[in-house]
């Protein structure tokens, strides 16, 4: 059994850092919170769960363009091999990356790349980024 005083210490010094760990999860910077959107955004992508990247949309974006049962079940249709910033500008409240996104056709497994442009802003109400651009166009461009 450690000595009181020792004992103590330890529990005096859990408790800080137990207490500095939920400050920061209450209030997440937005550059915090940035890096959390954008690599839980990434995750969603590389792994198809383009559902649960949709949640990342900004709901004026989901309104003004919807998204379609045709791409629905074109990004069902794909894997992805890759995701890849191949370009990042920060402003004051939005960031702009170009990304190469690396998908295989399931059906015919042909691989390709698609480059777009993600457009993201931060709600300072919600402190959340949404991305305004949507989801990615995969559409074949012939």
């Amino acid at each position: 059994m450690p000595h009181p005083r020792l004992r103590d210490l330890l529990a005096c010094l859990a408790l800080a850092l137990f207490a500095g760990c939920g400050m920061k999860a209450l209030k997440p910077s937005p550059a915090h919170a940035l890096d959390m959107a954008f690599y839980e955004y990434s995750s969603d992508v590389r792994w198809g769960d383009f559902d649960a990247a949709y949640d990342f949309v900004d709901p004026k974006t989901k309104i003004d363009h919807p998204l379609s049962d045709v791409d629905r079940a074109r990004f069902k249709q794909i894997s992805v091999s890759a995701y890849d910033v191949v370009s990042r500008v920060d402003g004051e409240g939005k960031v702009d990356q170009q990304v190469q996104l690396g998908i295989i056709n399931r059906n015919t497994q042909i691989p390709r790349n698609v480059v777009f442009h993600e457009h993201w802003r931060w709600d300072a109400e919600k402190k959340k980024w949404w991305l305004v651009s949507g989801l990615p166009d995969i559409a074949p461009q012939d």
